[in-house]
């Protein structure tokens, strides 16, 4: 691995910054191994709330405590205005602009849990309806739900985070549906569905927790998702959505023969 290391080096240009590289190393892998290993690549281990780039390395089965770091990230930020004069106005472009915006690097990789965003939600309310400075928190005179209508509707146009984490998560899969030479959709398609295409896709088995969340929006993007007719050599009469139908584009009838067949003009 060391010399792979060094021939990217002399071949890229480019020199592997040690210090701020870390190993990670499999739970039944004993000490002495972990020490040595470090000091041949020279790096350190990683530890187990380490982060890259912001976003957890490591995701356990306690999805809430990984990613509380949203929260308190929030909660930061939110206290920061209460020592300010705001009106509601005010509140509302810093609520838009700013505090939703907040999860949305994580969101577009990850499956935030719904309580993170429901107490995500929660500290906006309460900024949102806070009268002083004093006040922990002001009168709810309507939900959460309802501020998050549009403004035609009675509403103030909020998001409601778990949706727009699907709907982020949806732009994923459309870059795979779009640009399917990319590394990125390369490396996915050859681990989780080689034989098939991504709307025909399923969870598998040992799949990573990135996988799964993209697959959350499978669902969103087949209720949208049209295939535009080419030469129709890579269009599956029976499982793609190819008929000129809004509603409804799948064909429902079954037969051996559609299985196999291609839409070849």
């Amino acid at each position: 691995m060391v010399n792979m290391l060094q021939i990217f080096e002399h071949a890229s240009g480019q020199k592997i910054n040690v210090d701020k590289s870390s190993a990670f190393f499999n739970r039944n892998t004993q000490q002495h191994e972990r020490v040595n290993i470090c000091k041949i690549l020279r790096v350190g281990e990683a530890e187990d709330n380490s982060t890259y780039l912001g976003l957890p390395n490591m995701l356990g089965r306690k999805k809430t405590s990984i990613f509380g770091y949203l929260k308190d990230h929030l909660r930061d930020r939110v206290q920061g205005w209460d020592k300010k004069y705001l009106s509601g106005g005010g509140k509302e472009i810093l609520l838009k602009t700013v505090a939703q915006s907040l999860p949305n690097y994580a969101m577009g990789i990850f499956l935030i849990p719904q309580q993170i965003c429901k107490e995500l939600e929660g500290i906006m309310s309460k900024f949102w309806w806070r009268t002083s400075k004093q006040k922990e928190r002001g009168i709810s005179w309507l939900s959460w739900d309802r501020l998050c209508k549009r403004k035609t509707q009675g509403g103030l146009g909020f998001r409601k985070l778990h949706e727009f984490n699907i709907a982020l998560l949806g732009k994923q899969i459309w870059r795979f549906l779009t640009n399917r030479d990319s590394l990125v959709s390369r490396l996915y398609k050859a681990r989780y569905f080689p034989n098939s295409s991504f709307l025909e896709a399923t969870l598998g088995n040992n799949s990573s927790y990135t996988w799964k969340s993209i697959l959350e929006a499978q669902v969103l993007l087949k209720k949208g998702a049209v295939r535009r007719i080419g030469s129709g050599e890579t269009v599956s009469i029976e499982n793609d959505p190819w008929l000129p139908h809004k509603e409804d584009p799948y064909i429902h009838t079954s037969h051996e023969a559609l299985k196999i067949l291609r839409l070849i003009l």
